[in-house]
């Protein structure tokens, strides 16, 4: 019986100590949405599963724990999926998963980001485009209201090949494809009715993130 009881209250300690070690995960300290744009080409015809990709931020936002992350950091992430019927798939789709958040100074987040809406690249004549981003998570940003991760100046520049099209405003309820024809995102996933999916340099994107310490 002693042995029994004893066997007992080990399974418990063991059980403790890993209760112990889950609850020191990093706790958000940034859940909203903020823009970044494409510095190198990703096209689904070049690209596989697993290949690394970086983003810049195309604006200046502060976290809930008052770290300022200026214009230009880097976003990276990975291909969570890519196809092309330039390579035989039956469909052209790029899937970009976001982990890493990289703030000029040195200082490093983890985080968990997805494409929310993708837009054409901005005409610099055209000025800075403002947007907020909603949170649940309270905090605030300069000029941004109550958010979680406060966007402001959200200006993205642009060397791309295309756009004479209007250039649509970034919006951090902005969804989909806005002012790109034959691309469309749904849950994250940009598909294209052509060859491929190609995003060239320059393209802003809305990315959609819990931002860990």
């Amino acid at each position: 019986m002693n042995r029994t009881v004893a066997a007992f209250l080990g399974a418990l300690l063991v059980g403790a100590v890993c209760f112990g070690q889950d609850s020191s995960a990093p706790a958000p300290v940034g859940h909203g949405v903020f823009p970044v744009k494409v510095t190198k080409t990703l096209d689904s015809s070049k690209l596989k599963e697993g290949d690394a990709v970086e983003l810049e931020t195309a604006g200046s936002f502060q976290l809930k724990d008052g770290t300022l992350v200026p214009k230009g950091s880097k976003l990276e992430g990975h291909v969570a999926a890519a196809k092309s019927r330039a390579k035989g798939d039956p469909d052209s789709e790029l899937t970009l998963a976001f982990e890493k958040l990289n703030v000029q100074g040195g200082k490093q987040f983890a985080v968990k980001g997805t494409v929310q809406a993708v837009f054409p690249p901005a005409d610099e004549d055209q000025g800075p485009n403002m947007a907020t981003a909603g949170t649940s998570m309270g905090g605030s940003g300069a000029g941004a209201g109550s958010a979680g991760v406060g966007i402001t100046q959200a200006k993205s520049g642009s060397n791309m090949e295309s756009s004479s099209k209007p250039q649509g405003a970034m919006d951090s309820n902005s969804t989909g494809v806005q002012g790109i024809h034959d691309l469309s995102l749904e849950n994250g996933v940009l598909s294209s009715k052509g060859k491929q999916v190609k995003l060239g340099n320059g393209v802003r994107m809305m990315v959609r993130a819990d931002i860990l310490g």
